[in-house]
């Protein structure tokens, strides 16, 4: 793996909170957490640019272990740099900016107030962005980012491309609705119904063409998927060398 690859893993292991292995998208389609369609969906939009939130209210719940796992599905060449202070950013992207999450404190990695507003404007300039809050629903996540003392502008709210909400039920954790920018909008793309525990994909993406991407390219990704789980590795740097092939 060479030198920008390295960077980028240790930039996603800094936000491993729990100890440990980083858990893998093979490990999170085991366990139910998400599915293939769900991650084929994301690396989609995530291969054509898209910037991309977590969130759960509760903490533990697993937003940052998804995040990490989004961070695996960036294409080759691109930087993950941990901001610590969007208003210093030397912008020479395009990069991926992450914050650790969207939260007032002192950690690492953590950003709040004006800071928030900064780092979604990152993404007009021609960037991504990722991180995570603590939120259960759209309505909830639009209020906080929106409103003071965040206040960032809403057109800059929806050009985060994919919100991905997680559920804790019991012993299961479910990333319960999956949401993609329509543009001036959101609509949800992935539903968990908890009486089946089915995670359901509810039809064709509306913003794969926004992106220039295509339900074609959703079926390759899928596909390449499905394989890296039938290889029955989960360590997430062999993970993560697997999606890197793919590419191509």
């Amino acid at each position: 793996m060479n030198p920008l690859q390295d960077k980028n893993l240790r930039e996603i292991e800094g936000l491993n909170q729990r100890g440990g292995r980083t858990l893998s998208f093979v490990d999170l389609i085991a366990a139910g957490t998400m599915t293939a369609e769900m991650v084929a969906h994301c690396w989609t939009a995530i291969a054509h640019g898209a910037s991309f939130i977590t969130a759960a209210r509760p903490g533990g719940a697993g937003k940052s272990t998804v995040l990490a796992n989004l961070l695996c599905l960036l294409p080759p060449g691109e930087e993950i740099v941990t901001v610590t202070d969007p208003h210093i950013v030397d912008d020479d992207g395009p990069n991926c900016y992450l914050a650790h999450e969207i939260g007032p404190g002192h950690w690492y990695g953590y950003i709040w107030g004006r800071q928030v507003a900064e780092f979604l404007a990152l993404i007009p300039r021609g960037n991504r962005v990722a991180s995570c809050l603590h939120a259960d629903t759209l309505d909830e996540t639009r209020q906080i980012l929106t409103s003071p003392p965040l206040q960032a502008p809403l057109d800059h709210f929806h050009m985060l491309d994919l919100v991905l909400f997680v559920h804790v039920r019991g012993s299961r954790r479910r990333v319960a609705t999956l949401h993609e920018s329509t543009g001036n909008g959101h609509r949800m793309a992935f539903e968990w119904d908890e009486t089946s525990d089915r995670i359901q994909r509810l039809g064709p993406s509306g913003m794969f063409e926004r992106l220039g991407a295509s339900e074609e390219e959703y079926q390759t990704r899928l596909e390449a998927v499905e394989r890296i789980v039938a290889q029955g590795e989960t360590r997430f740097e062999r993970v993560r060398e697997e999606v890197l092939k793919a590419y191509g």
